[in-house]
């Protein structure tokens, strides 16, 4: 099969969008995908998801209902037609002005659009009672006491390193 936009070589990255009951192929060959912004693989050497990803946006414009074609965030101004096309917001309001579209789409990406994994490490403390910090550092002590009498420092630093945290958070 012949690419469809240079009609010269043989297409080798095929693509089919399926928006809103509507499907669409695409059949490219390497330099035209390339030019369109979709070079992956052993060539470029990279396999980057969001780039391609972002660069099909483009093809679902045309299928974007007219509210969504004319939604701005009122921070930046930037068009929700426009995210769809680049997959890239303006600026930290755009979350604001496009959540319900961002929640849909998390949710269609992930299954959800609540994260439920490992907190982030920086992120907020979990808050102890002080019957529960109380407990929590005696075990601490009792372990780092452990380690020390079996030589195994390691797992001493690493129980003197929880210890100074917890110490230092519920004082």
């Amino acid at each position: 099969m012949l690419c469809e936009e240079c009609r010269k070589h043989n297409a080798v990255v095929f693509l089919k969008l399926a928006v809103n009951n509507k499907v669409s192929e695409l059949h490219l060959c390497p330099a035209c995908a390339a030019k369109k912004g979709m070079g992956f693989g052993p060539e470029t050497g990279a396999f980057n998801i969001s780039d391609i990803v972002g660069n099909m946006s483009g093809y679902f414009k045309d299928f974007l209902p007219q509210e969504r074609k004319t939604l701005r965030c009122r921070g930046c101004g930037l068009k929700y037609s426009e995210f769809k096309e680049t997959g890239r917001l303006g600026c930290p309001d755009c979350y604001v002005s496009f959540e319900p579209q961002l929640n849909e789409l998390m949710t269609r990406i992930h299954g959800s659009a609540q994260h439920q994994g490992r907190a982030y490490a920086g992120g907020p403390a979990l808050k102890l009672s002080k019957a529960e910090t109380a407990r929590r550092l005696e075990e601490l002590r009792s372990a780092l006491k452990d380690a020390v009498a079996r030589e195994d420092f390691e797992a001493a630093a690493r129980l003197r390193d929880a210890l100074k945290g917890l110490e230092g958070r519920h004082g």
